[in-house]
């Protein structure tokens, strides 16, 4: 029998405060102090351990897979900032054993060139952004050997939050300063000597060897991807920026020169393509300009030696379709996406939400990653369904590597201050992170049974803004099956491949046609495998080795197949699953994962306020299990006509417990 807990260092679960809660609306609730080395069950089971062992990653059509053919899909979390640089060697190692156990088989390495993370990646004795920081990348050796050790894979972003200075020989670089540092986003597209210094940079990280195995960072299988700039293109973002109202007179220069060109060689509008801020011929020119500098960038990258995966930049801040053409030029198309909540209750027919904006950068037969999605205002009520919904539309579509950020920004040395963006000690997040991780990894969610196929002529393509805030077809379709983007030939693009659905995909041409009753209440994969009743905010799987409720369930009576919930809160989650790839009602090994509302008792501490569950939880499940805490501790519960009743006052104060053959 593998186990399913895992103790990092010094900590338990949870070191209660005595003293429960007094904030208004939370009488009751109880004080705990969570740290990012609490326990947490075990699935580093799920890894193949170390990573590397199978070669390359690959592009194979829309799918991730090995150089051996076996495909792959990746569960991941950001690893940023002083999380890289300041936690202590001792507690790395410990860290990455947590990380696997959470279910993770894949780290995103970010925010290491970033001004305001000190130390960072640069000397800053040198006076430049030119000079690699030797103490920093042992300490980030440090982070690749015992990640890859745990089974898990590293993704490399090359150009992040990097400020360039005056001693870094950037040519007009007056223009562009503020405050003696300059944010090259949006300038490096034309400016020659900040492409050189992102070349000399990018050779220096990847050529950099490892002071623990001597392998250069190019040459390491476990480096599967890299990022040339994070969350920079023109298209829809950065392109403003060269105007000539702007003060960059030399930049603009340059800027409009290269549009004047474009349009004389494509017959276009000059008046037209160079006003970045419209659509029409100007998102035709910017997709270009973004492909030249791109294309530049992943060609230097092969000359180091690298063959994996290469994303350009990234699909993010609400961008339309029209940014996708030169993001297909990647590897894989990655996409950026923030929730303001987690969803329940969007009407799908007036709005759209962190999902479907993932849904519209799918571009057919191409791999989907997600680099960075988490819900970005903290700390909502409902954050915990967030990593439920993802894994389950995740496996729904066929995406290649969810990857929340993040797991921290901060040290890793002790407890962590409340903040979405380290969730490694956010109690909400944590609960259903493991579920979330075994239902996407296990495949518990089939693969959508039709493929729905947006299709665009390049007129409409470019010259309006096609998006889920436009496409009532995208909104209604994407919680149902599944959804790509097609491509289509762009006379003025040569170097675009169009981009086609299998034969059997439904096209769909009238953006504004909905593909819900317009009385309808509740969106259902095409599968039957998950709903969510969007009228009443409730989310629920169910599958053989999957079920779990999530949502507004205080006085319903709510029965699944195997899984039967009365709970007393307004909103919580429950799921049960199977830990022996075995369906739920024959398996001798399951865990249940379940949490009410948990909030931060203030921004300072890591003091959380639990809200004790109460009620009762039955599941149907073979005779002859018992009950147990993640360390073996028996649990009370009682079999009732085939059903394993549980009341949940007497486990409120945990988050997970097992149902097995002990």
């Amino acid at each position: 029998m593998r186990s399913v807990v895992v103790n990092i260092f010094f900590a338990s679960l949870l070191a209660m405060v005595v003293s429960p809660a007094k904030a208004d609306g939370m009488e009751g609730w109880h004080r705990y102090q969570h740290n990012p080395y609490s326990s947490v069950p075990d699935l580093s089971f799920l890894n193949e351990k170390p990573s590397g062992q199978r070669g390359r990653v690959i592009a194979k059509r829309a799918e991730l897979a090995f150089e051996d053919g076996t495909s792959v899909k990746f569960w991941g979390a950001n690893l940023q900032a002083y999380a890289l640089f300041a936690t202590e060697p001792r507690h790395i190692k410990a860290q990455a054993k947590r990380i696997a156990a959470l279910g993770f088989n894949l780290v995103r390495i970010h925010h290491h060139d970033s001004l305001w993370v000190q130390p960072n990646v640069f000397d800053a004795s040198a006076e430049n952004t030119r000079t690699l920081n030797i103490s920093s990348m042992k300490r980030l050796d440090l982070w690749l050997e015992a990640l890859k050790a745990e089974g898990i894979y590293i993704w490399l972003d090359l150009h992040v939050g990097r400020r360039m200075v005056a001693n870094d020989q950037i040519t007009w670089f007056e223009e562009i300063a503020q405050d003696g540092h300059a944010d090259v986003r949006g300038f490096n597209f034309i400016s020659q000597s900040i492409q050189a210094r992102m070349l000399e940079f990018q050779r220096q990280y990847l050529g950099y060897r490892n002071h623990l195995t001597g392998i250069r960072y190019a040459d390491d299988p476990a480096i599967i991807a890299v990022l040339v700039s994070n969350e920079n293109d023109l298209t829809h973002h950065f392109g403003n920026r060269l105007l000539p109202d702007k003060q960059v007179p030399e930049h603009n220069q340059l800027y409009m020169s290269e549009a004047k060109a474009f349009a004389k060689a494509h017959g276009l509008s000059q008046r037209r393509t160079w006003k970045s801020w419209e659509y029409g011929p100007s998102k035709i020119f910017l997709n270009d300009l973004e492909r030249r500098f791109f294309d530049g960038m992943s060609a230097d990258l092969r000359k180091t030696g690298f063959d994996g995966l290469i994303a350009p930049t990234n699909f993010w801040g609400k961008m339309p379709v029209s940014s996708l053409p030169s993001l297909s030029q990647g590897s894989m198309i990655d996409v950026h996406s923030y929730g303001a909540n987690a969803g329940l209750g969007m009407n799908p027919h007036v709005e759209s939400d962190l999902l479907s904006w993932i849904a519209s950068g799918q571009v057919a037969d191409m791999p989907l990653t997600i680099s960075e999605w988490n819900i970005g205002k903290f700390p909502v009520e409902d954050r915990f369904v967030a990593p439920l919904r993802m894994a389950t539309l995740a496996a729904h579509h066929g995406w290649d590597a969810p990857i929340i950020y993040g797991y921290s920004q901060q040290s890793l040395n002790g407890p962590l201050q409340p903040s979405n963006w380290s969730v490694a000690s956010d109690p909400a997040i944590l609960a259903s992170l493991p579920a979330s991780a075994l239902l996407f990894r296990q495949g518990h969610v089939r693969p959508a049974r039709k493929t729905y196929a947006i299709r665009l002529s390049a007129d409409a393509l470019f010259d309006e803004e096609v998006s889920p805030n436009t496409s009532m077809a995208l909104r209604t379709l994407y919680e149902q099956s599944a959804v790509v983007i097609e491509l289509p030939e762009v006379k003025e693009l040569t170097w675009m491949k169009p981009r086609r659905a299998a034969s059997s995909a439904i096209p769909v041409e009238d953006l504004g046609q909905s593909f819900l009753d317009v009385d309808a209440g509740i969106v259902e994969a095409d599968t039957g495998d998950f709903s969510r009743n969007f009228s009443e905010g409730v989310f629920s799987v169910i599958t053989e080795n999957s079920q779990l409720i999530a949502g507004a369930m205080a006085g319903h009576d709510i029965v699944l197949d195997a899984l039967a919930v009365q709970i007393g809160q307004p909103l919580a989650f429950v799921s049960l699953q199977s830990l022996d790839s075995v369906a739920i009602e024959q398996s001798g090994d399951l865990l249940i994962s379940f949490s009410a509302r948990i909030q931060p008792a203030n921004d300072d501490d890591p003091l959380f306020l639990f809200e004790p569950l109460t009620g009762e939880l039955r599941v149907r499940a073979a005779p002859g299990l018992t009950l147990r805490d993640l360390k073996g501790n028996p649990l009370p519960s009682k079999r009732v006509e085939g059903w394993y009743v549980i009341d949940l006052e007497e486990i409120s104060n945990l988050r997970w417990i097992r149902l097995g053959k002990f």
